[in-house]
């Protein structure tokens, strides 16, 4: 059951953007250390984020990876060949209907995410020590509201010109 919040007030823009400013760097600080683990496995981040959503998502086809990874179903066509070439994924038919190929995850393109995922998540845990655990809770809870708030996150409002 998710606790009540409280308050429905929205947060001043200054704070927001604060927020903004500080997820930016997070996500830098994730990609350098992603990078890192990367260049030992020999794939490329847009591999990796593809191999990622086919773990974690179950079997998909090339768009909604694409989708996933915002980018087209082309772009997400190379990093879907080196998978399959380097027997992370297989692709198979949807047993529903023929047309559909679905990408599936192969054992050790299993491994592999896991073991790139802990690395990670070990190299992460380091840039924490100290946190009170309320303070990662806290985070957490901000970071998953942002991450599964639908579709009002992925529009971009308009803003008026200056």
């Amino acid at each position: 059951m998710t606790p009540p919040r409280a308050s429905v007030a929205t947060p001043p823009v200054q704070d927001v953007e604060e927020l903004l400013a500080s997820l930016y760097g997070a996500t830098h600080a994730v990609r350098d250390r992603l990078r890192d683990e990367l260049e030992r496995t020999g794939l490329s981040a847009p591999t990796f984020w593809a191999l990622h959503h086919i773990v974690t998502e179950g079997p998909r086809n090339v768009g909604q990876v694409a989708a996933a990874c915002v980018v087209t179903s082309a772009n997400v066509s190379t990093a879907v060949e080196d998978l399959v070439a380097a027997d992370l994924v297989r692709r198979a038919r949807a047993d529903g209907d023929r047309r559909v190929v679905l990408l599936t995850p192969t054992p050790r393109g299993r491994s592999l995410h896991r073991a790139v995922w802990e690395r990670v998540s070990q190299r992460l845990a380091t840039s924490l020590t100290g946190l009170a655990p309320a303070e990662l809770d806290a985070a957490t809870r901000v970071l998953h509201r942002l991450s599964h708030d639908g579709a009002e996150l992925r529009r971009i409002p308009e803003v008026p010109a200056v």
